[in-house]
């Protein structure tokens, strides 16, 4: 693939997780469907405001959650030092904390994950001790930046993935899914088809003698923030395989769900990562080479949307690369000048250097 093109996809994944996160932030967390067309109609097909009662209320449309500005905070910092330096990005995460209080609504509103996180960091625990057992998506948000910048070398990808998730994320299986999307979209911006995706991490990782686990902490430094003595693994070639069984299964004649957004039911409206992550992929396969269809399908299909659709986003602007995502999506993103500088610069390092 030519280089152009790999640096359009690396800017698309990183767009297109932000314009997801951004879609969700009015119709955020509606469980109740009846609920959520009656304060925004039939078809959500832009960026809305939050009503004042909403989890989000006080942000305007267009404008990115609090887990979207943490994904501006590893994008700021990758930009800035050319690379994934994880003590920069945790001075980040500081000084958000530093502003908020521990409840959900210290701030942009606060999932229960990052209020572990914080409590943990309030407490004098180090940052390699301080994350959270939470089951959700915010750690899989952030690694599409970290599997651009590092598209060219997949022993650095995995190894600044896993890291980066692990900051907030300590559950084995949610840390090797959140990691295991990060590789797949690795896979995309190089131009893998996302039905092969799970052959091309397999090969990578053979080639630089890298396993698909996530390494346990030895329990008698549980909670130090030492390296301890890794004995054991958990793998997570399971969630590596989801994405080709996930494409198979929305191009298969005979497996049909109309309308698509209804496919939400079926793969669960709640938080936890394992809803997120197979609604995503069928979004994007179902969808394929069509942004806008994928993102807002996730929107439409209530719950937590805003997370499905920060994955759809991630997945299909990887696929369809910047080029691809409708212009109304770029233009209407808060701040959207300033990250398309930085997601450039990204991807110029990925690519050039």
């Amino acid at each position: 693939m030519k280089s152009d093109e790999i640096k359009d996809r690396i800017m698309g994944t990183i767009l297109g997780t932000l314009i997801g996160d951004a879609l969700g932030v009015g119709p955020h967390w509606y469980y109740d469907l009846d609920a959520l067309r009656r304060d925004y109609g039939t078809w959500i097909s832009d960026y809305t405001a939050p009503l004042p009662h909403r989890y989000h209320a006080g942000l305007e449309a267009g404008m990115n959650s609090q887990t979207g500005q943490v994904v501006a905070f590893l994008l700021e910092s990758i930009a800035t030092n050319g690379g994934y330096v994880e003590e920069d990005f945790t001075w980040h995460l500081d000084g958000l904390f530093a502003t908020l209080d521990g409840t959900p609504h210290g701030g942009r509103y606060t999932d229960h994950a990052m209020r572990d996180v914080w409590k943990a960091r309030k407490e004098g625990r180090a940052w390699k001790a301080a994350g959270s057992f939470a089951d959700t998506a915010e750690a899989a948000i952030r690694v599409p930046v970290i599997a651009g910048r590092y598209c060219g070398d997949f022993g650095k990808a995995l190894s600044n993935i896993l890291s980066n998730v692990r900051i907030t994320h300590i559950d084995p299986f949610i840390a090797g899914q959140s990691t295991a999307f990060g590789l797949v979209v690795h896979a995309l911006v190089n131009g893998v088809p996302l039905e092969d995706a799970p052959g091309f991490i397999r090969s990578e990782a053979n080639k630089a003698g890298v396993s698909l686990a996530v390494p346990l902490v030895h329990p008698a430094y549980a909670g130090t923030g030492e390296p301890g003595s890794f004995t054991e693994e958990v793998p997570f070639i399971d969630a590596v395989l989801q994405p080709a069984w996930v494409h198979a299964a929305a191009r298969d004649p005979a497996v049909k769900i109309e309308p698509a957004w209804a496919a939400c039911r079926l793969f669960g409206l709640a938080c936890t990562l394992g809803f997120m992550l197979p609604a995503a992929y069928y979004f994007a396969s179902r969808f394929e080479g069509d942004f806008e269809s994928a993102v807002l399908s996730a929107i439409n299909g209530g719950g937590n949307n805003m997370a499905r659709a920060a994955l759809a986003g991630a997945v299909s602007g990887a696929m369809t690369g910047l080029s691809g995502i409708p212009e109304r999506f770029i233009s209407g993103l808060a701040g959207h000048k300033h990250i398309l500088v930085r997601a450039s610069r990204i991807a110029d390092d990925a690519v050039d250097h």
